[in-house]
């Protein structure tokens, strides 16, 4: 079976997750069968990989978003539970994620993180190649 990667994008902040999914879509292996798929936000992210795995669609994965840290607690809350929420279901599905949702205190901090020199999606991309290949 040729092994299937889903790039799942939480596309809130496009302009950023862009670059994260160029840079991982430029440096995975082109043995791999790779398809970008979209949701809303960064919480949506935990509930597409799962349902992916689950019918088999995909084996292997990196999760693609930004959270911004705002004015209110909401940042530690999406952030932690979207963590959590990645190793949980890298446990319970024994499925693989490379996990690039950026936690940034602003966009100036997310957009270092896409320059070609820093691209945290090449950095996911080479993860994956690394254990997979």
């Amino acid at each position: 079976m040729k092994n299937k990667v889903a790039l799942v994008c939480s596309n809130y902040y496009e302009n950023i997750t862009e670059g994260l999914i160029n840079g991982a879509k430029d440096n995975l292996d082109p043995s791999f069968d790779v398809e970008v798929i979209l949701v809303d936000g960064a919480w949506e992210l935990i509930y597409k990989i799962n349902q992916l795995s689950k019918n088999k669609s995909f084996d292997k994965f990196i999760a693609i978003g930004v959270i911004v840290k705002g004015d209110t607690d909401h940042y530690e809350y999406i952030s932690k539970s979207v963590a959590d929420g990645l190793i949980n279901l890298t446990i319970h599905n024994n499925i693989y994620i490379a996990n690039c949702v950026l936690n940034v205190l602003n966009l100036e901090q997310a957009n270092e993180r896409i320059s070609d020199n820093k691209n945290k999606g090449s950095e996911a991309a080479s993860a994956l190649n690394n254990l997979f290949l």
